[in-house]
């Protein structure tokens, strides 16, 4: 599938998403997960444990200088 073609089916401007792809640019959640339905992958398959637990710690930490 050309870039083009990804961009129009995902409704990412055709040149962020070449910037995106070249790293130039950092993708945003909602462009992830576009790309991922349109490639029909598991976003999951992109997160590992350690960044679940990472999360969770930041979280947790967040929480805590709340209160």
């Amino acid at each position: 599938m050309s870039v083009a073609e990804l961009a129009r089916r995902t409704d990412i401007d055709k040149k962020r998403l070449w910037y995106i792809l070249d790293g130039q640019c950092e993708m945003r959640v909602e462009e992830f997960l576009r790309l991922c339905v349109v490639l029909k992958m598991d976003p999951r398959g992109f997160v590992t444990r350690d960044m679940v637990n990472g999360i969770a710690e930041a979280t947790a930490r967040s929480i805590e200088r709340r209160r």
